[in-house]
């Protein structure tokens, strides 16, 4: 309403000027409004249809609330000024619209600097530090990699003929990788490189996205007035798919189209399954199963007769061996067809608890009260021999982020979750946790010091107050913590500002001895 205003007056002011001069006498006087050629239209871009098919998947397999931050995606190039944040923003919006996965934090400030995220954890009480962070960049320009012209005449007396066509190729990449925002590392395979080949010819453009390590190729369609920044745009989207995917653990090729049997996703799926603790895979294949109607029992991590049983019905059905086992060739079964796969999301889920990616999105539950339970693979009181290997067991009664630390004989200090292999603090109500994970263990706890004793000590907490403590205590998982001794790093958790940690010890004894060879 404001421009059909300003433009009326506009043209009221040129008629009085022009009448004064005495060139018009009949009063009137023809108004011509350009109108924009062009309507608003909203962006579709190559992959919107992937990105809608991301929120059902994660809502499918019961991922929520999941905290990550990103300072944008800079130009290393220097050639391409586009809004590469917004369009982070944009696609992990399209992602979450249902299944609320992730929740992006704004956070402005540079994300080393460590003060300024301090200061905002302890002045705003309602803001939740991110567990993760995205960062990448518009790695590779290269214009007119492929130059090729072609053309022909004829020249006759009366008549001259031509024809002519021309190819331009350019390259453009961007790289995304995901880290920690407490310890600041980089998570290894949370990754993706993608790179956009641009073709212009005479005619208009067209354009192929590659995913490097499957070698697929994704043709996508753009009009000149879009060029290389429409082509960002949908790498940006390809590349989020691919890293919050990982990060997930959910199968997202199959909303890029890629078949299940594809050796380098089938790589990728045995990983995860070989990353994951007996009691994960439990859980993840009592839900799946329960979503298809094969298990009506609780989803507790326990590998009970019903389970066993619903395991087996779906191995019949499936043409498995019906073995009742959960092996990886159920595992990837079960991926191939996902929890809740018979029936669509609804249309809008209140989410607002704070998770880390596991359950159904529920409502934010009132604070429970805190208390971890923590044991081992020999229960609450083990006793080892000097060479074996400990396996720690946790399960907290609330839900909270949890950090535990690990103390030798020699008074040495670790953290020893979360860890590489581990990443995400967030554990929740009644899952029980074990360190190192998995039944291939990627690193060990190994008792080295006959007749002494070894501690290992967890924090939980309803806040993410890792992020808090000092420096000192942040160095990296399974390394040792310099100068370090064991209460002065509870103590740094427990006077942290706004802490409600409780803490929790077990007590290794080591046996006189040594473990025999061989045994």
């Amino acid at each position: 309403m404001s421009m059909v205003r300003f433009l009326g007056s506009a043209v009221v002011s040129v008629g009085l000027t022009l009448a004064l001069g005495g060139c018009f006498t009949s009063g009137e006087m023809a108004r011509v409004v350009q109108q924009p050629k062009t309507p608003a239209v909203r962006t579709i871009s190559s992959f919107s249809e992937a990105l809608r098919c991301m929120d059902t998947l994660l809502w499918t397999h019961g991922k929520h609330d999941i905290y990550i931050t990103a300072n944008g995606l800079p130009d290393a190039t220097g050639r391409v000024a586009g809004g590469t944040k917004e369009m982070l923003i944009t696609a992990v919006s399209r992602m979450s619209e249902t299944s609320s996965a992730f929740r992006f934090v704004d956070f402005e400030p540079a994300l080393d600097d460590v003060n300024a995220l301090y200061w905002m954890i302890g002045v705003q009480p309602n803001f939740r530090a991110p567990s993760y962070y995205i960062r990448g960049a518009i790695t590779q320009l290269d214009d007119n990699v492929v130059s090729e012209a072609a053309g022909a005449g004829l020249s006759l007396p009366k008549l001259d003929l031509s024809v002519s066509a021309d190819q331009v190729v350019s390259m453009v990449s961007v790289d995304l990788n995901v880290g920690e925002l407490v310890t600041r590392q980089i998570i290894p395979g949370m990754s993706a490189s993608n790179t956009l080949a641009v073709v212009s010819s005479g005619r208009g453009a067209d354009a192929g996205g590659v995913i490097g390590k499957a070698g697929l190729s994704f043709n996508i369609s753009l009009n000149r007035s879009e060029g290389l920044h429409q082509g960002v745009r949908t790498l940006v989207e390809l590349s989020t798919i691919e890293v919050l995917g990982k990060l997930t653990r959910v199968p997202y090729w199959q909303c890029l189209g890629i078949d299940q049997t594809n050796p380098a996703f089938m790589a990728e799926a045995r990983g995860w399954f070989d990353g994951m603790a007996p009691s994960e895979r439990v859980t993840f294949t009592q839900r799946a199963l329960s979503a298809q109607g094969y298990y009506d029992g609780p989803v507790n991590g326990q590998l009970d007769q019903r389970t066993a049983e619903a395991v087996g019905r779906f191995q019949a059905d499936s043409d498995l061996i019906a073995t009742g086992r959960i092996d990886f060739d159920l595992y990837q079964r079960l991926l191939a067809k996902p929890p809740g796969q018979g029936g669509a999301p609804p249309a809008r889920l209140q989410s607002v608890s704070n998770a880390g990616g596991e359950g159904l999105p529920r409502a934010q539950p009132s604070p429970s009260r805190l208390d971890l339970l923590l044991s081992s693979d020999r229960g609450p009181a083990p006793r080892y021999r000097a060479g074996e290997a400990l396996v720690v067991r946790m399960r907290p009664t609330a839900d909270g982020f949890v950090y535990c630390y690990y103390r030798d004989a020699a008074g040495t200090v670790s953290r020893i979750f979360p860890n590489r292999f581990q990443p995400d603090a967030f554990v929740e109500a009644g899952r029980q946790v074990e360190i190192p994970p998995g039944v291939q263990k990627p690193f060990n706890l190994r008792m080295d010091r006959p007749n002494a004793e070894e501690t290992v000590a967890c924090v939980l907490s309803h806040d993410e107050i890792g992020v808090r403590i000092p420096e000192a205590f942040k160095s990296e998982d399974l390394q040792p913590i310099p100068g370090a001794a064991l209460d002065d790093v509870i103590n740094a958790f427990a006077t942290a500002k706004g802490s409600d940690a409780r803490a929790k010890r077990l007590t290794v004894k080591v046996l006189p001895g040594t473990l025999a060879q061989g045994e």
